[in-house]
């Protein structure tokens, strides 16, 4: 019974002398892997990626939602009320200038002042009365103020006789597209109605409700530009317009600042009641060299970044500059690089001023586009410009950054 104790207990020895080996061994080796990288880091350069400062246009274009408008539009009302004779046209379609959209009840007894065969009849007689005193007028029968005063009474029987077939025959005064349609055949229409709409959209103007900061950043004048993934159909094409409103004082209820933008629509591709956004150019940049954002950190409240030097065992200095514009992913920089210099923009985490580095991948291509414009206005995370660097960590940071005016076009919204 006793061996059998001692024979236990001997074994449980060894086996915590082998265990207690057999961590020591695996601690051995990953401080010699530890050792190995950073050895081999010292030998060679911490790996970083970089790209080629360039002189390329920086733009701040700022989106904003709205709904299409035509530039031009005309609201077709009845002046009284009445019946709703019929409907010549579709939401959609497109109308030409003096179109009969609604027609209303020519024989509504309420409507007799202003009767259109009535009309009509003054109107004949008064153009054949005109036409005889023209001949009594060349062979001397009359006087000129006889004749001026029969020209007189027939141009006002004509006012009438249009101003009576459009309150029953309501045409459209400009050519467009009926974006709405209030009523149907045999409906009845009050005084004032608003029966259908017909808007231009040879241009399109898109009013805008921006916040006091965004306000502060638009002036008349500035190039609006609708891609063609900013809704309201557009598919490939590209519209551009101008600021044309904005708005010197907020509603006193939403607090917002009405601005409006006009955008020139020569193929129809944007139609009316569309929801778009369009983005106006706010700011630009055009002779600063430029680094993408993430190139920057910021130490003790100044923005800094790495510049790889020129030696044949290239080294990473830590410079002190002055960023300018961005625009969200790219930023230019007024003062401290010049364009050409080789800028870290990963790996950075890792380094200090002088550390000798290892050149990984050159990212100019796809961080620094030939232009800085709408396209450009999202940063993109690191991982995705590169493939993973020896030595990386998940947790490694890549770098931190903290009127309306006189000859601005008026309102040509008109109603009938």
């Amino acid at each position: 019974m006793r061996k059998r104790v001692k024979v236990l207990l001997w074994i449980v020895i060894a086996a915590v002398v082998v265990a207690a080996f057999a961590v020591t061994a695996q601690r051995r080796l990953r401080t010699e892997e530890v050792r190995s990288i950073e050895s081999v880091q010292n030998a060679e350069g911490i790996p970083v990626d970089y790209v080629e400062s360039k002189v390329v246009p920086v733009e701040d274009w700022r989106e904003f939602v709205g709904v299409a408008e035509g530039h031009e539009q005309i609201d077709l009302m009845s002046d009284y009320r009445t019946r709703v004779n019929a409907v010549y046209a579709e939401v959609g379609t497109e109308v030409r200038k003096g179109r009969i959209v609604v027609s209303l009840d020519r024989y509504d007894p309420a409507r007799m002042a202003v009767n259109l065969e009535a009309a009509e009849v003054r109107y004949e007689t008064a153009r054949r009365d005109s036409m005889r005193m023209e001949e009594l007028f060349k062979s001397g029968a009359i006087s000129q103020q006889q004749l001026d005063h029969t020209r007189a009474e027939t141009d006002a029987a004509h006012a009438a006789y249009r101003t009576a077939r459009r309150a029953v025959d309501l045409d459209t005064p400009i050519s467009g597209i009926l974006t709405a349609l209030y009523v149907e055949g045999g409906d009845y229409a009050d005084a004032g109605q608003v029966l259908a709409t017909v808007a231009s959209y040879d241009r399109i103007r898109v009013p805008l409700e921006v916040s006091s900061s965004e306000r502060a950043l638009i002036k008349i004048g500035q190039t609006v530009r609708l891609r063609p993934d900013a809704g309201g159909g557009v598919d490939s094409h590209t519209l551009e317009g101008t600021v044309v409103k904005a708005a010197l004082s907020a509603d006193p209820e939403t607090r917002l600042y009405r601005v409006e933008v006009v955008l020139e629509n020569p193929e129809h591709v944007l139609k009316p009641g569309s929801l778009v956004t369009p983005a106006i150019l706010v700011a630009s940049e055009k002779d600063k060299p430029v680094v993408p954002i993430t190139a920057l950190t910021n130490r003790n409240g100044r923005d800094q970044l790495y510049v790889i030097d020129a030696s044949e065992e290239p080294r990473a200095v830590l410079k002190t500059v002055t960023p300018g514009l961005s625009n969200g992913s790219l930023v230019a920089v007024d003062g401290g690089l010049n364009p050409g210099d080789r800028v870290v923009v990963r790996g950075q985490s890792k380094l200090e001023d002088g550390v000798k580095v290892k050149l990984h991948a050159d990212l100019t291509a796809e961080y620094l586009p030939a232009t800085g414009g709408p396209q450009d206005t999202t940063t993109r995370a690191p991982a995705e410009m590169g493939t993973e660097m020896p030595g990386d960590t998940a947790s490694e940071a890549h770098g931190n950054t903290e009127t309306d005016t006189a000859g601005a076009e008026t309102d040509q919204t008109a109603r009938r």
